[in-house]
């Protein structure tokens, strides 16, 4: 089976990165679409932790990732293009390669750009950071 990661920030970056994978997938059966969202938790939330627990949180980022991923996943189902959705939490380029890796996709398909802050001006940080980190093949979409 050929597994795809696309990583998505629910940018139109990434749905373009996430249609292009689709037809990836469509001309290699069987393939499987691998939609990955990765949130950073805030750091240094001394202070919230009387108002707010560690579940109250981790809910919160979850809600955030499958927002993010809603657009990718409706771009796949309308194909009915197999896929696998997911919501990792952590360093942004890391847990993308660790994902790739960890479920044998033989290639990356990423947006050169997200919803990222200033850290995206050139390439992109993300993209950029994942062309060193990931073992497999990295393809960029405009």
């Amino acid at each position: 089976m050929l597994n795809i990661l696309v990583p998505v920030d629910g940018s139109d970056n990434a749905n373009r990165a996430v249609l292009y994978a689709r037809q990836l997938a469509q001309g290699a059966v069987p393939a499987r679409v691998h939609v990955l969202n990765v949130q950073t938790p805030v750091q240094g939330r001394a202070g919230l932790s009387r108002l707010i627990t560690q579940d109250m949180i981790d809910d919160f980022y979850a809600r955030e990732g499958r927002e993010a991923t809603e657009e990718a996943r409706k771009l796949l189902d309308v194909t009915g293009t197999d896929y696998a959705s997911h919501v990792a939490f952590g360093h942004v380029a890391t847990e993308i390669a660790g994902y790739a890796r960890d479920h044998g996709c033989a290639r990356i398909v990423m947006g050169t750009r997200g919803n990222g802050s200033l850290a995206n001006i050139l390439i992109g940080s993300v993209a950029n950071q994942v062309l060193q980190l990931a073992d497999a093949p990295v393809t960029l979409v405009k």
